[in-house]
């Protein structure tokens, strides 16, 4: 391992001093190609999402032929730090107390996408002396839509790739080899206004909503169908906004909801079946709805146990001591959308975490965990591309 620790550290360092909550992703994309310039094996690849913000995919020829393409995989931006004050430490400064990196994106997941950053160029340095090619994705908007993800995938990027670490962070170094897909949702409810001690007046737009509510639980409730691994699809009213004053019918209402889905029913089915719901509810309804799909991502079905499973077990085991356990996720990541693309590899995701801390005030990573998933992640491209 060519790369010392300290270098290591300050990769993860500089990519968390970043601020790309929701946004400024190319500041990240930049400073990960500009680490690997002067090397004429590697070639980088910007994609534009918007501006400011690139994902970056970034190819390293190995010395050897090979057909084996190993892709290393993580995205740049992060959720909002929120209210600054309730930390106890800037979010974007990175400080390192008892061996522990603080930071907003440190544990989700500017700690995976610095290890894999990490692990690629200790690779490089050490002469690239492998079979086939190793790549190394950087996407933009995972926190929000997915687009680098999609991007990549369009872009014919992973084509050619044989097997892909997407490294989210995951307790332990378990791997996940499955999990739901997503659907966030919300419906517009349209009314009329009018005085509240005369209600036949106007027209409620959150009554309207709550025969919506009524009639998307009956359908849900039918979804009876569940997966062996990832169990039954689920749904939550998540949020709900209306009215102006306690005197004054409603003439307006949201309400969203994220649905948590199953390989065994379609997303497309259940889209198709809450706009014939929607559809039906307007043609009976003095108010008007209308239904927005606001993010749908596919199921990851779940993954035969692979020789590249078996290796990565066997690198995690020797350099953390964990077994690498198999788990199914509930929440929805990159692999949705890599799994749309052209050709067909395992994808295998996992990450370092040392605490829950995704997303959470004073978010942060041991850098002992962070250390050992770049050993990881080097261990395996050199076993994998041997």
């Amino acid at each position: 391992m060519v790369l010392a620790d300290s270098k290591k550290i300050e990769i993860f360092q500089k990519i968390v001093q970043f601020k790309t909550d929701n946004r400024n992703e190319a500041a990240v994309a930049s400073y990960i190609s500009d680490l690997f310039s002067g090397y004429d094996n590697v070639q980088s690849h910007f994609i534009q999402a918007d501006t400011g913000r690139k994902s970056l995919v970034l190819t390293i020829k190995g010395k050897k032929p090979g057909n084996k393409v190993l892709a290393f995989s993580g995205h740049e931006d992060t959720v909002s730090a929120g209210d600054l004050s309730t930390w106890t430490r800037d979010p974007f400064k990175a400080e390192i107390q008892e061996n522990i990196l603080y930071g907003r994106g440190a544990d989700d997941m500017k700690g995976g996408l610095s290890a894999l950053t990490s692990a690629a160029l200790s690779i490089v340095k050490a002469g690239s002396n492998f079979s086939g090619s190793l790549k190394l994705i950087g996407t933009v908007g995972e926190e929000t839509s997915e687009i680098g993800a999609k991007q990549v995938t369009q872009s014919g990027a992973l084509d050619d790739v044989t097997a892909l670490i997407l490294g989210e962070p995951r307790k332990e170094f378990q791997i996940g080899y499955t999990n739901k897909g997503v659907i966030d949702y919300r419906v517009f409810a349209t009314g009329k206004s009018a005085h509240s001690s005369r209600p036949e007046n106007g027209i409620n737009a959150i009554n309207a909503l709550r025969q919506v509510m009524d009639r998307f639980d009956t359908y849900f409730k039918s979804l009876t169908q569940k997966n062996e691994i990832l169990g039954s699809f689920t749904n939550a009213f998540t949020t709900i906004e209306g009215g102006k004053q306690l005197n004054q019918i409603p003439d307006s209402a949201v309400l969203g909801g994220n649905m948590r889905t199953i390989p065994e029913v379609s997303n497309d089915e259940i889209i198709q079946s809450l706009d014939k719901i929607i559809d039906q509810l307007n043609q009976t309804s003095a108010a008007k709805l209308k239904l927005e799909i606001v993010f749908p991502e596919l199921p990851l079905p779940v993954q035969k146990v692979s020789d590249f499973t078996r290796l990565a077990q066997k690198a995690i085991q020797e350099i953390s001591g964990f077994p690498g356990s198999l788990v199914a996720g509930s929440g929805a990541n990159e692999a949705s959308e890599y799994i749309k693309g052209n050709a067909k590899f395992p994808i295998l995701i996992f990450g370092p975490e040392s605490d829950d801390c995704a997303h959470a005030v004073d978010e942060h990573l041991d850098l002992k965990v962070y250390l050992q998933a770049a050993a990881i992640y080097e261990k395996i491209a050199i076993d994998y591309l041997q």
